[in-house]
């Protein structure tokens, strides 16, 4: 009886609990914290369907396919914005106010008959749907009125007033995305005529990927390629936008790519990839815009039966210079793979007791002598940063035959960097350059630099000198320093040398 009796006490005790937690259960419909009323609540990730059915307009539906947002029965990939705009603002809504319950006239509130409807589909195939209607006076807010249901609400503006737009407004308007470390090739010619940008241009652009980080250039010259004008130029490409299209039947896209000047591109671009199918987008004239700062040209999409219209800031960038194109880090060596460092410094006025050699190595996580004393300081650290990093201001000469005429066949400095894996790069310092202007008008020093192996010779700034100057500096306080040692030592009678009295027999 006893046990029984617990029993009905503990069947008493969590049914009066489960009638609390019933009454205590927030309502999802209830007032929130001083906020209005939760109208929807959802995950993010749970949507997978919107659909947008504007009053007397065809309707817009944006589906979720093989992780890809598309705007069914057209093709056209979603633009990404809109919809995270969709899932951000609708998962978590709440009222800013209640307006009215039953109304007799929706369509005084821009509902009813004169609404947009909109369905938002889940994952679980749970459907929520709601009027949006028209903003309230004070245009802050939006009338809005869940289905089922005959209560009307507002809410904030942000929420709802992009139901209203076009198709266009719902596209993904970055056309030539791509994975910029995908790209293997680039191919480009350009043919700009004579304008205020310049005089004409015709030309061929042929880049390829040679490492992880390291571009060649193959056309127009055979040379090593600038790794962050190359990204640069893959930026622009990749981040093209559209700001409107013009939609052609496909078997009309041919015959019709005068009118936009694509039949003969200023610029035509293919970019090959490691893992997909080439892309290729031809830049053709300009287009009309509403902004006197905003340049803008028809563009096309290999494969793509859309003209889009987008800046055309691009075609600047693959004209420019192809000096800019070349590779200015020409020692080809990270300072963080330097295990070496051996310099050899030539005495020059005014300076002329500052001349020798230093050599240090890294081991054990830190710099050292030859002779294996850690180097204080960050001096061989500058060294290995400004020498194997060494990023050139100038291209002077490609093939200078006689290097005697800048001062690099005795050189003032010659600094030989070792790697782990006992590979050299040797660079020598030499005359002053020309010198170049700061942004004050004051000269500043440069010095002709070349790499042993190479032809090239390059203009580069004082600093690398200076930091070279330091290294063989404090080896030579080092070296003094070590000669004053011996000489105390040699100073010091030797403990085993006779005192004067026994040498003396006494």
């Amino acid at each position: 009886m006893k046990a029984f009796r617990g029993t009905l006490i503990a069947a008493a005790v969590f049914a009066l609990v489960f009638i609390a937690w019933a009454m205590l259960r927030p309502d999802p419909q209830a007032p929130v914290d001083g906020e209005g009323v939760r109208i929807f609540t959802f995950e993010k990730h749970e949507l997978v369907s919107v659909h947008v059915q504007p009053a007397g307009a065809d309707p817009i539906t944006l589906v979720e396919r093989d992780g890809q947002w598309i705007i069914e029965g057209t093709g056209f990939v979603a633009g990404r914005s809109m919809v995270n705009r969709v899932k951000h603002q609708l998962h978590d809504l709440t009222s800013r106010a209640t307006v009215v319950e039953a109304p007799e006239q929706p369509e005084l509130y821009g509902l009813g008959a004169n609404a947009t409807r909109v369905s938002l589909t889940l994952r679980d195939g749970r459907t929520l749907s709601f009027e949006a209607g028209d903003p309230n006076p004070s245009s802050v807010s939006y009338y809005i009125r869940p289905l089922p249901g005959d209560v009307i609400y507002t809410v904030k503006k942000s929420a709802v007033d992009y139901y209203s737009l076009t198709l266009d407004e719902f596209r993904e308007r970055r056309f030539a995305g791509f994975d910029s470390k995908d790209v293997t090739r680039l191919d480009a010619r350009i043919a700009m005529p004579a304008g205020p940008q310049g005089p004409a241009l015709d030309r061929t652009l042929v880049l390829e990927r040679v490492g992880d980080r390291e571009w060649e250039m193959r056309s127009p010259e055979q040379m090593a390629a600038n790794e962050d004008r190359v990204r640069r130029l893959l930026g622009r490409v990749n981040a093209l936008k559209a700001s409107s299209f013009i939609e052609v039947p496909e078997e009309q896209v041919q015959a019709r790519l005068a009118e936009w000047g694509l039949d003969a591109p200023r610029l035509d671009v293919t970019l090959s990839f490691a893992s997909r199918e080439p892309l290729r987008v031809k830049v053709g004239g300009d287009a009309p815009s509403d902004s006197q700062f905003e340049e803008l040209a028809y563009m096309l999409v290999d494969g793509d039966s859309t003209v889009y219209v987008a800046r055309r800031g691009m075609l600047e960038e693959f004209a420019q210079d192809l000096q800019e194109l070349r590779n200015r880090k020409v020692v080809r060596m990270e300072a963080a793979e330097v295990r070496a460092i051996d310099a050899t410094l030539r005495a020059e006025p005014p300076q002329e007791d500052l001349a020798g050699t230093a050599g240090v190595r890294f081991a054990a996580e830190q710099w050292m002598w030859d002779d294996g004393v850690p180097v204080p300081g960050s001096t061989p650290e500058r060294v290995a940063r400004y020498l194997a990093e060494l990023e050139v201001d100038a291209f002077v000469d490609d093939q200078p035959g006689d290097l005697a005429r800048y001062g690099l066949v005795d050189p003032v400095a010659r600094v030989v960097l070792r790697n782990e894996a006992g590979e050299e790069r040797v660079v020598r310092i030499g005359d002053p350059g020309e010198p170049q202007l700061d942004p004050e008008g004051n000269p500043r020093e440069r010095r002709y630099v070349s790499i042993e192996g190479a032809e090239p010779v390059y203009l580069v700034d004082l600093r690398v000198l200076s930091v070279v100057r330091d290294l063989v500096r404090e080896g030579n306080r080092k070296k003094d320093k070590d000669a004053e040692a011996a000489a105390r030592l040699e100073r010091i009678p030797s403990e085993a040398a006779p005192e004067e009295g026994e040498q003396d027999g006494q």
